[in-house]
């Protein structure tokens, strides 16, 4: 890191009560059906009820984490970035399901203006009234590492000080019918869905983690590198998607335990991280590093250390 990345606030919405609640462990909560669904906040409570008739459950996903994380700190921010993998499904399928009942004739165009994927940081730009650096990294596999790598090359190469990066992903009957049918040997993965957001800024004044490390390397590296960053950091715990084991002598957390599978599910798995340096999680003892490691199929892992 030629740059010193420290994280100021997080705020997750997922299928834990981890929004707005320090003690969200003492509650874990399993998957239904194979489902992890959002236990959802009340939102008029967090966005202005103007902005709530207008937006799909998505951009609420994204804009209460931002604003979650937002109000922690006392920071102008000078970016807005956004990863999603299927962006605002839902709001697709109306939209193709209202053009195949009109057949063919002109529909109403909002539900497709929801649709596109830009659509979470420019609602979430919109309400902060920022005209700040705005970009959405779309990617079926790994878009939250995508999106913290264009936040991380913008804090060591540009004028950048604070930068306000976010995740999500949703789950609904139309997708779940397509995994379903596409899932390999017939049985389906347990998917999920859920948000998060994240301050990051060169500054370390009140910061709650630092990112000590952070890399792409190919998959086939990813077991020596994990060793030598362990090493190096004096990881404590290693934070996956997969059952895959790095290193026999490091306890490994599946954050898909707690969240499901979805593109963007490393973004909770980077909050959960953040989580339990900051907090008494019971699931695991007090950390000092922590090592996530995400891999994709194209061969491609992601190689991040964050601690206290």
């Amino acid at each position: 890191m030629k740059t010193q990345i420290y994280i100021h606030s997080s705020s997750c919405i997922s299928a834990q009560h981890t929004f707005a609640n320090p003690a969200w462990h003492d509650n874990v909560l399993k998957p239904e059906n194979n489902i992890y669904k959002c236990v959802e906040p009340d939102y008029t409570n967090i966005i202005d009820s103007a902005f709530i008739r207008r937006m799909n459950r998505l951009q609420k996903f994204g804009l209460s984490t931002a604003i979650s994380s937002l109000q922690r700190v006392n920071k102008a921010i000078d970016a807005v970035i956004f990863a999603t993998g299927r962006g605002c499904i839902d709001s697709t399928c109306k939209f193709l399901e209202r053009m195949f009942n009109r057949e063919g004739l002109p529909v109403n165009p909002a539900v497709f203006i929801q649709s596109t994927h830009n659509t979470i940081a420019a609602q979430t730009a919109i309400y902060l009234k920022s005209k700040a650096y705005n970009t959405t990294i779309t990617d079926n596999q790994l878009p939250f590492e995508l999106a913290l790598d264009n936040a991380l090359i913008c804090l060591h190469d540009n004028d950048f000080e604070n930068i306000l990066l976010g995740a999500c992903d949703e789950i609904t009957p139309q997708l779940l019918d397509i995994l379903d049918r596409i899932s390999k040997f017939g049985k389906p993965e347990i998917y999920g869905e859920g948000g998060a957001c994240f301050i990051l800024s060169t500054d370390s004044t009140d910061s709650i983690a630092e990112i000590k490390y952070f890399n792409s390397v190919p998959a086939d590296e990813a077991a020596a590198t994990v060793g030598i960053l362990s090493a190096e950091y004096a990881v404590d715990y290693i934070f996956t998607a997969g059952k895959r084991k790095y290193a026999e002598d490091i306890p490994h957390i599946r954050y898909t335990d707690y969240f499901g599978n979805f593109p963007t599910s490393a973004a909770c798995g980077f909050w959960l991280a953040v989580d339990c340096l900051n907090s008494r999680n019971p699931a695991i003892s007090r950390a000092g590093n922590i090592l996530l490691v995400a891999e994709n199929r194209q061969g491609a892992a992601f190689v991040t250390a964050v601690g206290k």
